[in-house]
């Protein structure tokens, strides 16, 4: 029998298990808050190194873990904050987590809120304050060129003051506007590209005015979670605008000043004038003819003979740029204050052509008590413009078109030329000048009813006036009975909005955060145009204010209004909510609806109701990850949504009438447009895929997505038959559609990151491919790009080049060969063999970046690129095709001149009969003209120094930089025609969509160099 002593043993040993194990162990308490601000960090990974035991930190940063007793170090990692090893010197441990430089902890700013970067479902690109102010761009929204993925950036010209053609994830309309929305601060503001259609050859922009030193942050929204709680106004993406807010402290004051030059950045290669009457006289022989040819503009050739005017450099200079911003900011607990002003005068390389910007903004945040908050925002900025006419209107247009090199500026008596074109005298002659003024303010009032739930309240008001003043001298006009004429044409535009949300957020048991948003919202807009006046005036009219106020005085007296009706007026009604939840910082959902209804549409589909869902996974938050240490953040992201477009004139859902003459001594109506009660948005149903990375402790970041939407209930105004007696009408095309799909890339490499090193690489490339599906059984007919030599064909893209084909040059006689619709070769020219070649998409777009820093110095660069797609010469066939009144390309000289020649271009001729069926050179429409859009650009360098804050302090000044910047210094590209990033005058929206690649006497962009001040005390 076994002795029971072992047995009691064992059972000793085995009940003091426990004990032994507790006694190798030990649990440590803590808290984790951000090194910036001191605010708790929830969803920390807690791990002790080297053993697999961990946790997360809770919503008030603590957290509470056993490790083995041994072990000395606990790591640290947190979304958007560097992995820190921290000693276990004591039970309750205290950890600070710095910032990462992937900003994924960053606040960004989404529609009606903000959000953490880590908890966005979205597709949103954010742009700061310093990437939009590094260039002297002519408008603030130039300066996203190559910053975001899958946004492309076409800016209009080098004219002062010119737009930009933004097109966020391709082109998703035929008949309305495929601009974004823009919203400054809550406020969605007057953006229309056409409020003075094309005048001078240049839509007016609105957003020119708005003062870019303003703005602290920009962020895109691209995608149906993003922009989806915009509803029916959110299919071409969102750009929300932050402007700079006070901050906490005494006064600081910022100083900013950019003095610089500007010039062209690329120009057509023309013939001098010599060659020009040599080119001439050649296509005069050929077509058989002797002697000398006749010139244009009544001269002789012994006249002709002696001048060589270079027109481009009479009508150009070198631009001075002249830019200075000051701001202030304070804060205590009761106030917080920005008061920023700015002066800039931007010349561009064209004579008299200028803008000049005065800006004045204050904002004001007001804690009234401690659940009661306010703030007050009010800018001002005034925008005077003095224009010089370009392309088809003349000026630096007529250079490139009929201002022949053989043309004198003067006649021998020191009187004007004017057999032909003179641009010097135009721009001697008259005076041209827009002067906007813009008043964009706002009041939120915000209210915390209990604990987390906030009611917020605003009202906002954007007024835009705008004065258009033109002075002929009696020398213009070839009347010296007149002193001149001055002419005024000013309008205005009101836009007020209100909404109202309120929004609760509820944390349940630390793991599950929830924030509820529900919102009402209303806006009104309307324009109004001023009596145009005109009189006889020694000076325009803002010199002479005493005799327009007579005009008016004058023109009331006889019981005309001064003021027309309102017109493209438009009321907006919506109701929107939006629901967030995160559970445990790893899995993030978002639903949103909006329904909006809209003035713009008939009384059967006045309302529209676009809902979306969204979820995203932080993949690095799980257990599973913690092994992958090289692994800092990885995320998935999906969206699905619809949203919609509205944006077409007003007033096109009924019918219309308009007074006729007489008849039988009795009023007479006739028809104006016909009504379509069911006319409604366009919809475009979105989604998106994405992964978003950090690796390598931070240094390489970047995001990969896929996007595939489809617009359908295309808006067209489309043409009814002529015995209807009614023009063109705005419907919505049954059965249409248009697919836009593509990927995107950012990626970031964070290469040294050193103490007094860094050096990092970057950028972006995104490609997207664009058809129209369907267009309800319309012909191509049903909707054409103006004169552009555009139009819309099912299973191309929107915006396709309908041109006759060029094949080449016959060795044997010179003459053009041609294909016809079967792609037999022909020597026959024909409109009617016509084809859909060539795209307005290209195939890719895209940004590289550098950033290198070491001490005080920072060396950076951006270039911007376009690979694929084409350009479509409209002033091309002119330039480089037939000899007539008009300035020779130097590229026309790769022409035929006899047998056995191998050219790119048909022997010269003056008689468009002598190229078969053509009748005229305007209808030279032919793939000879089009051209590779592809081209590699320096669009920004930049070498800067910050000053040591420990040498200023006995300057009393907190920080300093100076730098020195060029913008568009270098281009290459195969496009002989001048530049290649084209965006031309619009007549129209369905313009604007199908034709941004054609290019028609088109000013090339500026090219600068800036020398730049920032100072902080």
């Amino acid at each position: 029998m076994m002795p029971k002593r072992p047995l009691v043993g064992v059972l000793m040993l085995l009940l003091c298990l426990p004990v032994f194990s507790w006694a190798q162990s030990k649990t440590v308490t803590g808290k984790i808050t951000d090194a910036s601000n001191g605010t708790p960090v929830a969803g920390a990974s807690v791990t002790a190194k080297g053993s697999k035991q961990g946790t997360s930190s809770k919503s008030d940063g603590s957290f509470s873990l056993t490790i083995p007793a041994a072990t000395a170090t606990l790591t640290i990692s947190g979304v958007g904050f560097e992995t820190q090893d921290v000693p276990v010197a004591a039970d309750v441990i205290l950890v600070s987590l710095k910032g990462a430089a992937s900003n994924l902890n960053e606040v960004v700013v989404i529609g009606y809120g903000t959000q953490r970067r880590r908890d966005v479902t979205g597709a949103i690109t954010k742009v700061s304050a310093e990437k939009l102010t590094s260039i002297a761009a002519p408008s603030f929204e130039a300066a996203l060129q190559g910053k975001a993925p899958g946004v492309q950036v076409i800016q209009g010209s080098g004219l002062a003051g010119s737009g930009s053609v933004i097109r966020i994830r391709g082109i998703a309309s035929i008949g309305a506007g495929a601009d974004p929305l823009y919203v400054v601060d809550g406020i969605p503001i007057i953006a229309d590209a056409f409020l003075r259609g094309n005048s001078g050859a240049m839509n007016q922009n609105p957003l020119a005015s708005i003062n870019p030193n303003d703005i602290e942050s920009i962020e895109i929204l691209k995608d149906a979670a993003a922009a989806g709680i915009y509803g029916s106004r959110g299919s071409n993406g969102v750009i929300l605008i932050t402007t700079k807010r006070g901050k906490s402290g005494k006064p600081s004051y910022n100083y900013n000043n950019k003095i610089g030059i500007s010039t062209y950045a690329n120009k057509p290669d023309f013939v001098s004038g010599p060659e020009w009457l040599q080119l001439r006289q050649e296509a005069w022989e050929n077509d058989g003819n002797t002697g000398k040819a006749p010139l244009p503009g009544g001269l002789t050739w012994e006249q002709a003979e002696k001048n060589n005017t270079d027109w481009w450099d009479q009508l150009t200079r070198t631009g001075f740029i002249n830019e200075h911003s000051l701001s202030m900011t304070q804060g205590n607990k009761l106030v917080k204050s920005f008061v920023g002003a700015t002066y800039s005068e931007n010349q561009s390389y064209l004579k008299n052509n200028s803008y000049t910007r005065l800006g004045l903004r204050t904002n004001f945040d007001f804690t009234i008590t401690p659940k009661f908050k306010a703030t007050l925002s009010a800018a001002y900025n005034r925008g005077i413009n003095k224009r010089v006419p370009a392309a088809w209107a003349g000026g630096l247009g007529d250079a490139m078109s009929t201002a022949l090199p053989i043309y004198p500026i003067y006649n021998d008596d020191k009187t004007w030329f004017t057999g032909g074109a003179n641009p010097v005298r135009r721009l001697n002659e008259t005076l041209w000048r827009n002067t906007d003024h813009r008043l964009i303010g706002g009041l939120m009032l915000d209210y915390e009813v209990i604990k987390n739930l906030n009611l917020r309240v605003n009202g906002s008001y954007d007024y835009l006036s705008g004065i258009d003043d033109q002075w002929e001298s009696s020398n213009w006009i070839n009347d010296t009975q007149k002193p001149g004429i001055a002419k005024r044409s000013p309008y205005r535009g009101k836009n007020w909005v209100a909404s109202g949300t309120a929004t609760y957020n509820w944390t349940y048991k630390d793991d599950h955060r929830f924030t509820f948003l529900a919102g009402i919202e209303f806006q009104e807009k309307s324009f109004v145009n001023r009596v145009y006046v005109e009189k006889n005036s020694d000076k325009p009219f803002y010199k002479n204010k005493s005799l327009y106020k007579h005009a008016l005085d004058s023109i009331k007296a006889t019981g005309t209004p001064l003021n027309s009706p309102a017109f493209n007026a438009e009321t907006f009604a919506s109701v929107f909510g939006r629901i967030n939840y995160v559970y445990k910082e790893r899995y993030a959902l978002q639903a949103s609806v909006r329904r909006d209804g809209s003035s713009k549409f008939g009384p059967n589909k006045k309302y529209g109701v676009f809902p979306t869902i969204s979820a995203g996974w932080t993949i690095s938050q799980e257990d599973f990850m913690q092994d992958f240490k090289f692994i800092n953040f990885l995320k998935l992201r999906a969206s699905y949504g619809l949203t919609g477009n509205s944006n077409i004139p007003s007033g096109r859902y009924y019918y219309t009438y308009y007074a006729g003459s007489q008849y039988n001594t009795q009023p007479t109506l006739y028809p104006g447009n016909i009504g379509n009660p069911d006319l409604h948005w366009e919809e475009t149903a979105n989604m998106d895929l994405a992964i978003e990375f950090a690796a390598v402790n931070n240094r390489i970041t970047g995001e990969l997505a896929y996007y595939h939407k489809k617009t359908t209930d295309l808006l067209l105004n489309t043409a009814v038959s002529p015995s209807n007696s009614f023009g063109d009408f705005y419907r919505n095309v049954e059965g249409s559609e248009i697919l836009n799909q593509g990927i995107e890339l950012s990626l970031n490499l964070k290469l040294i990151n050193q103490k007094d090193l860094s050096f990092s690489v970057g950028g972006n490339i995104a490609k997207n491919y664009n058809e129209l599906i369907s267009l309800g059984g319309l012909s191509a007919d049903a909707a054409g790009g103006g004169s552009n030599d555009t139009r819309v064909v099912v299973g191309y893209p929107v915006g396709t080049n309908y041109l006759v084909r060029y094949y080449g040059v016959d060795p044997d006689d010179g003459l053009p060969i041609w294909y016809d619709k079967s792609g037999k070769l022909t020597k026959t020219f024909s409109l009617d063999n016509r084809m859909p070649v060539g795209s307005v998409v290209p195939d890719f777009i895209g940004g590289l970046n550098h950033n290198l820093s070491y001490k005080g110095f920072e060396f950076t660069s951006l270039w911007t690129f376009t690979i694929g797609g084409n350009i479509y010469d409209g002033s091309g066939k002119r330039q480089a095709g037939i000899i007539t009144d008009w300035v020779i390309r130097r590229d026309l000289l790769d022409r035929w001149r006899q047998p056995g020649d191998v050219t790119k271009f048909p022997r010269l001729t003056m008689n468009t009969g002598t190229y078969a069926g053509l009748s005229s050179e305007w209808q030279y429409n032919s793939t000879m003209f089009l051209y590779d859009a592809s081209f590699l650009r320096l669009r920004e360098i930049s070498l800067g120094y910050r000053f040591d804050p420990k040498l200023l302090t006995r300057l009393h000044v907190k920080g300093a930089r100076v730098f020195v910047t060029g913008m568009n210094l270098l281009t290459f590209t195969k496009y002989p025609g001048g530049d290649p990033e084209i965006a031309r005058d619009f007549e129209n929206p369905t313009d604007r969509n199908l034709s941004p690649n054609i290019t028609y006497l088109t000013p090339p962009q500026q090219k600068s160099w800036v020398i730049g001040l920032n100072v902080t005390f």
